[in-house]
């Protein structure tokens, strides 16, 4: 009898649980309903958009709509509508999610970028303050407080975050640049010169800093310095935000082919490969009609040492876009790397037959033959490039030396001073220096 009794007991107790879990479950539906529902947008107009955004928005608004995971389906809302620009959907969204996770620093990060978008500088603090409380060690919330604060004239507020900021990543350079602004604010030009110096010391690619650094010289008269500090930030390339590892999570849901190409383009700079890949992959599959995606998908899997996977897609954009002339000089400098001379020099004739006034493609040609020491045919193909093109110098001294290498050195001069009357025209001195060069060496 008491044997009998212990299943019965165990399945009484497994039915208790199932219903007092369901109750519960039904209770805690009615609650969050009303927060679900108001937390979802009326869908935008989505003409123009790419058919896949439209059908993931349509059916996100309707899971949520219907109480069906709401919480999935209002996450996957909001990365949607945040990372393609729809802002203020994203914001009531955002603001939904925030009150049903409330220690979810990541609503709370992705609405103070939402208010940011919106030019709701209230709103962007408040969120970024609410961030530092659930995740004080996220060090780009610091940056973007001080510079908010900095926007606003509270220097000391900013001075305290970039300070916590450096705190968390030690020899930052956006920090150190923020110093630097607000000791300049101060008249302490000293130390804001110190405060750069450090950053051109321990970040040389930073190149806010060397700019910076450039005027701050300049105006003390020091103009040898200057000029190193401006053809440093020149070297340096385009500025690049802060790492943000949270709205780099978010830009991955973006059916925006030019933000695609921006973040991929940001991953490259600072050598993350890898990272890269995923957005220009995705960007040739929205846009497989824009040749200049398919070449930087090109010049990626170049880099990766890919070299089978970024000639099929070279091949497939110059299929897709054929008058896209960036892909016929990616492809023929993948074949010059292999030492395909004959393949990269068929490849620029046939771009010049699709784009037979693009001086840049007779250009590259008369390199590839050069390299393969046909001089002749190199200085054909930079003449008509100058034909094409008659005010630039660079294309008369490509030809001077070609013809140089053909044994013709009266022409080769003729081309040479050409070229040289050109850089003097343009005032500009690296090209005349070289110029001077080239006609020194022939006069001996």
């Amino acid at each position: 009898m008491r044997k009998a009794f212990l299943p019965a007991a165990g399945v009484l107790v497994a039915c208790l649980f199932a219903s007092g879990w369901y109750t519960w479950h039904q209770w805690r539906q009615r609650l969050l309903a009303p927060v679900v529902r108001a937390a979802v947008p009326p869908v935008p107009d989505l003409v123009g958009w790419p058919r896949e955004y439209a059908a993931r928005v349509r059916g996100a608004t309707a899971a949520a709509s219907r109480l069906e995971q709401p919480l999935t389906a209002l996450s996957e809302l909001a990365c949607l509508y945040h990372a393609n620009g729809c802002y203020r959907e994203a914001q009531q969204v955002e603001r939904g999610l925030h009150a049903l996770e409330p220690k979810n620093a990541q609503w709370s990060y992705y609405l103070a970028d939402s208010c940011q978008n919106l030019g709701d500088m209230e709103g962007t603090r408040t969120f970024l303050e609410k961030t530092l409380q659930l995740a004080p060690y996220y060090a780009v919330t610091r940056l973007k407080l001080a510079e908010l604060f900095l926007k606003q004239g509270l220097t000391d507020e900013a001075f305290r975050q970039y300070d916590w900021r450096l705190a968390l990543v030690p020899n930052d350079p956006y920090a150190r640049l923020g110093l630097a602004r607000i000791a300049l604010s101060a008249g302490n030009r000293a130390e804001a010169v110190r405060s750069l110096e450090t950053i051109a010391r321990t970040s040389p690619n930073f190149s806010p800093a060397h700019n910076l650094l450039a005027e701050l010289y300049a105006q003390t008269g020091d103009q040898a310095r200057a000029t190193e500090q401006r053809l440093l930030g020149s070297a340096a390339g385009r500025f690049i935000e802060a790492n943000d590892p949270l709205l780099y999570k978010v830009y991955a849901w973006s059916f925006d082919t030019y933000r695609l190409e921006v973040q991929g383009g940001n991953r490259l700079q600072t050598r993350q490969l890898e990272a890269s890949l995923p957005f220009y992959q995705k960007a040739v599959r929205l846009a497989p009609q824009d040749g200049s995606v398919w070449d930087a998908l090109g010049n990626v899997y170049q880099q990766l040492n890919r070299l089978d996977d970024a000639r099929a897609a070279i091949e497939a954009g110059l299929a897709a876009a054929p008058k896209t002339p960036a892909l016929y000089a990616t492809l023929a400098q993948m074949l010059r790397q292999q030492n395909r001379i004959p393949d990269a020099i068929a490849v620029l004739q046939r771009g010049i037959l699709q784009l037979p006034a693009l001086p840049e493609l007779h250009t590259a040609l008369g390199a590839v033959f050069e390299e393969a020491g046909r001089h002749e045919e190199a200085a054909a193909a930079y003449r008509e490039a100058a034909r094409l093109n008659p005010d630039s110098a660079e294309a008369y001294r490509n030809l001077g030396q070609a013809l140089l290498g053909a044994g013709r050195k009266a022409d080769a001069r003729q081309a040479l001073d050409r070229g040289l009357t050109l850089a003097q025209q343009a005032h500009d001195s690296d090209s005349i220096t070289r110029f001077q060069q080239l006609l020194a060496e022939m006069a001996k």
